[in-house]
């Protein structure tokens, strides 16, 4: 859904310091869209009517927006980057799971890097047409018997 160049892994050290220094410490990351092929659009979200089905109707209308996400998308038959977040600076663009793995606690702090080696956060925007099925996310210590990671979650709903 973006043609800007992709800068890869290896070569992210340069343009990454380059967008820190311009930024004043901020990147500027890309709208991630993430469709689902169980659920249908609210078409509330800030997408032109012609994209909620960008990725074609056997893939499920786009209802997700996700935000500094380092996490592929759980989605049968996914694009390679489906549900990771770039960063952009200068017409060109990079992952942020590329940007945490090269400047580790210099992007994230020291704690968090430490600790999960990885960016393990990202915040999502849903719009759904109707409520989402009862699914579950195990806690840690349940998802680890499986060598899974558990998935906290929660939501809010406006009034």
């Amino acid at each position: 859904m973006c043609a800007s160049p992709v800068v890869k892994r290896d070569n992210v050290a340069r343009i990454l310091d380059l967008a820190l220094d311009a930024g004043k410490g901020i990147l500027r990351l890309t709208p991630t869209w993430v469709p689902r092929s169980f659920l249908h659009p609210g078409k509330r979200i800030k997408l032109a009517p012609t994209d909620w089905y960008a990725l074609g109707t056997h893939r499920g209308g786009i209802d997700e927006r996700w935000f500094a996400s380092t996490t592929e998308a759980a989605n049968e038959n996914r694009e390679p980057d489906e549900g990771l977040s770039y960063c952009v600076f200068e017409g060109q663009r990079f992952l942020l799971r590329d940007a945490v793995e090269e400047a580790g606690p210099r992007l994230i702090g020291k704690e968090i890097w430490e600790r999960y080696r990885r960016w393990p956060v990202y915040a999502k925007f849903f719009d759904n047409m109707g409520p989402i099925p009862h699914h579950m996310h195990q806690r840690h210590e349940h998802a680890a018997l499986t060598k899974q990671q558990g998935k906290p979650e929660c939501y809010y709903f406006p009034p």
